[in-house]
Formats: structure tokens, sequence, C-alpha cells
């Protein structure tokens, strides 16, 4: 009973299959044809399916980068270029969504969401690169990671195949210790532009 029961299932299984692809195989037949006589008329039927767009950005997971009061610029950070590179057909829009944060290794140090810090503050943020190969010194046009970030941040448009770069920019209060590490780990989202 239960062999049988088996090879009615199997049985069942292959009929679905063929006759599912023959009628695959009947609704992709591109080849019936129908004279026009001269002067007549017909019609075509025209089918099309629209494939939805991939998005995808590369851009490097890890980013070491170092920040000191001994550096003379406004900028305070000595960090690689961060290279992106919008891979879609479509322009697209690079956003922080979400900013995790840890100082806890720096006694007596607090967050700034906006940049300017205090005596005990630290502020980081991403800056756009504006000339090629070269790093900010300065901080205007930064985008400052925010702890507890309430809404997408964009950092970065790109067109369609466009290579882009940015570069981490930060500064610290005088009585910040140089001499401790602390992680900060945006959130990146893709999105399509809706210019």
């Amino acid at each position: 009973m239960k062999k049988k029961n088996m090879f009615l299932q199997l049985a069942l299984a292959a009929t679905l299959f063929v006759s599912a692809l023959s009628t695959t195989a009947h609704a992709a037949d591109a080849t019936s044809t129908r004279d026009i006589p001269v002067g007549g008329s017909g019609q075509m039927e025209m089918v099309g399916t629209i494939e939805p767009t991939i998005l995808s950005v590369t851009m490097p997971s890890f980013v070491p980068f170092n920040i000191s009061n001994s550096i003379s610029a406004q900028n305070k950070v000595i960090s690689p270029r961060i290279n992106v590179k919008n891979n879609s057909n479509v322009p697209v829009q690079v956003d922080v969504i979400r900013t995790d944060i840890n100082i806890r290794n720096l006694r007596n140090t607090s967050w700034s969401n906006d940049g300017s810090v205090g005596s005990n503050q630290i502020a980081i943020g991403l800056k756009q690169e504006e000339t090629k190969d070269e790093m900010p010194t300065t901080l205007s046009n930064a985008r400052w990671l925010k702890q507890y970030q309430s809404s997408p941040m964009n950092v970065m448009i790109l067109n369609s195949n466009q290579e882009g770069a940015m570069y981490v920019v930060g500064t610290l209060g005088e009585n910040v210790s140089e001499s401790a590490t602390f992680n900060v780990t945006p959130t990146f989202v893709v999105r399509r532009t809706s210019n």
C-alpha cells in the first residue's frame, strides 16, 4: 500500500511537471504567424515584464583612523580614502540610518552630535571628497554621526556606475585622552535617488 501511494505521488508530480513545461513552451512560442493581405490589418499581442532594478554599492567594511590634537588643521582625523562605487544602472544615495558609538575607553568623555566640541567631547563625521585624493583639512560640509540618530542622513549621491570617495573627519576637546581606542559603527543604506 505504501509503495503504491508513493508511485501515485511520483506519477502525479511527473504529470504536473510535464504539463507545466508544455504550457510554458506554448506561452513562450513566438513563431506563430498570420498572413495579412495588402491593405488589410492585423493585431499582434506583445507582453512585457518589468524586472526590478538591483541596487549595489561597493564600500569597505572596516576603516581605521587616528585622531589627535597635535594635527594643526581643523580636521583632527587622519583616515584612509573610503572608496565607494555605485554598481547600479540608476543613481543612488548612500544614507546613514544608525550609528553605534562605543567611547567607554575614553574616560570622562561625551559625544557631540553636531561637530562642536567642549573640552571633554569628541565628534566624528563623514565628508565627501572635494579634491581628488586630498584629505579634507576643514570640517565644512561634514555630515556628523549622531548618537541616537532618529532619521536617515545622506552622506553621498552617486550617478549610475559612478565612483566616489569620502573621508572620516572629526575633532576632540583638549581634555580628551589621546591614548585610547574607540569604535564608531555607522549603518549604511543604499536607496534609489528620488531625483
